[in-house]
């Protein structure tokens, strides 16, 4: 029986209502606790100095189990992922805890970052489907060998009440001592947040987060994180559905600004608009100092588009905003309908400026006659904000991207941006989650592409392309690589 959002409310952590909103504790938090090491600038979880990519496949089959779930790490080199080493981890994996069982779902999501304060990165998985769907989270710590160093494990605190725990991870440093937090959701609209101290032995105490006092049945989507005011700790927002139980399911956005004494909520901030899943990344887009997010909306135009909403002194969207969409000045293609230009989109510096840009996916574009081939296009971060000038578009029919163009492929059905060769520009990774591997296959088999960043932005000189096949798995229609984060 579904649970109703009054009885998940009984089990809210303490809170204290404060002028600014609501507020509360992180665990572990002390005021005047020194500051850590600073976290790596990118997933480097061998401390090599190169950015690694993560692969995630929640359905994969693991050991003839079905959608138990795995995730491919590829090791960045000076010459990027190609050719570098590369890895197959699920709960199959030695050291990695837990077991694959059929549903589990391991590597819905996932996140990175520093937890244990060594120097290298950590990834956190998602395992949304664990334990009858009730789920978990797994760490799995970096070091010098990459991710074979075993791993963690952390339950929902609230089983009773909680469904899909993990559905959406987040990793930062929300009380600005240096120390990294982790925060997650369950489906029931709860909010859950670590507090400091992970070991590799032990997870530190959770605590949910308010979630206002609205009627609605609230159901959480997304989460993302930045330093959105600019006060040297990182904030989170949440998006999602407003009423679970209206007869519309409207979006909604919360925001909860991070400090020293905790966390400090705002229901439905006004500078952001209500977005159930359209909540896809942040960052410095302008390079003002503080963190902007990205917000996607399928109806915006005919086929979608993307808002910019920066940051400010008062926080989130409070620094304007900027709207685009293929029909914009400078920005490729042509605003059509069904496009779902913004089903997925990525901040990172992909011409090494110094400005963050976007990389947005348009799945269902068509191409040269060819139905939802699927584009990625970049638009540039500058001084005034996100622009269409220099704007580029991608598919699998340009030249030098391996692959051809072919109907249902959805070539950007997600993507990412982070640095693989240490040169200062992120590579573009894409995934195809339809993309046909096998003899006889119609869609769902799933590739990915690196496509590397240069000062003119992407390129397709040393475009990197691989399937499952690359790791020697032969499973079909399990959309290999079809999660490139949270």
């Amino acid at each position: 029986m579904r649970k109703t959002r009054r009885s998940v409310l009984t089990a809210v952590a303490t809170v204290v209502t404060a002028t600014a909103g609501l507020l509360v504790p992180l665990s572990g938090t002390a005021a005047a606790a020194p500051a850590g090491p600073a976290a790596p600038k990118a997933a480097d979880f061998n401390g090599d100095g190169y950015g690694d990519v993560v692969l995630a496949t929640p359905k994969a089959t693991v050991n003839g189990v079905k959608k138990a779930g795995h995730i491919a790490v590829l090791y960045g080199t000076a010459r990027g992922v190609d050719g570098g080493r590369k890895a197959l981890i699920s709960q199959a994996s030695a050291k990695v805890p837990g077991t694959p069982e059929t549903g589990d779902r391991f590597g819905g999501a996932y996140d990175t970052g520093d937890l244990d304060g060594d120097g290298y990165t950590d990834l956190v998985v998602g395992v949304p489907g664990e334990n009858g769907n009730a789920g978990l989270m797994t760490v799995l710590w970096g070091g010098r060998g990459g991710l074979d160093n075993g791993g963690l494990s952390t339950a929902t605190p609230h089983p009773d009440l909680d469904l899909y725990y993990g559905e959406s991870v987040v990793v930062g440093d929300f009380d600005g001592d240096g120390r990294q937090q982790l925060a997650t959701h369950s489906y029931y609209g709860a909010v859950s947040m670590s507090g400091d101290g992970f070991t590799r032995t032990r997870a530190p105490e959770q605590r949910r987060l308010p979630m206002g006092d609205g009627d609605g049945f609230r159901v959480v989507e997304r989460l993302d994180a930045g330093d959105y005011d600019g006060d040297g700790d990182d904030d989170l927002l949440a998006s999602g559905i407003e009423n679970m139980e209206g007869d519309e399911l409207n979006g909604w956005f919360g925001h909860w600004s991070g400090g020293r004494d905790g966390m400090t909520f705002t229901d439905q901030p006004a500078a952001l608009p209500p977005t159930r899943t359209g909540l896809k990344g942040s960052g410095d887009i302008d390079k003002d100092g503080y963190a902007d997010v990205v917000v996607t909306d399928f109806n915006l135009g005919e086929g979608g588009g993307v808002g910019v909403y920066y940051g400010g002194p008062a926080g989130p969207g409070t620094g304007g905003k900027t709207v685009l969409d293929q029909d914009s000045p400078g920005v490729p293609g042509k605003d059509e309908g069904a496009d779902e230009f913004g089903a997925s989109a990525a901040v990172g510096d992909v011409d090494g400026d110094g400005y963050a840009d976007v990389a947005v996916g348009a799945p269902a574009e068509d191409v040269e006659g060819r139905i939802a081939t699927g584009a990625v296009t970049l638009l540039k971060g500058s001084a005034s904000g996100l622009t269409g000038v220099g704007a580029q578009a991608l598919n699998q029919s340009t030249a030098g991207v391996p692959g051809a163009a072919e109907d249902d492929d959805r070539f950007g059905s997600a993507v990412r941006v982070q640095d693989t060769d240490g040169d200062g520009r992120a590579e573009v990774v894409v995934a195809a989650a339809d993309e046909d591997v096998f003899a006889g296959a119609r869609w769902s088999d799933g590739s990915d592409w690196v496509l590397r960043g240069s000062a003119a932005g992407v390129t397709t000189t040393g475009a990197y392309a691989l399937s499952e096949k690359a790791f020697g798995l032969t499973y079909q229609n399990k959309s290999f690589g079809s999660v490139l984060g949270s």
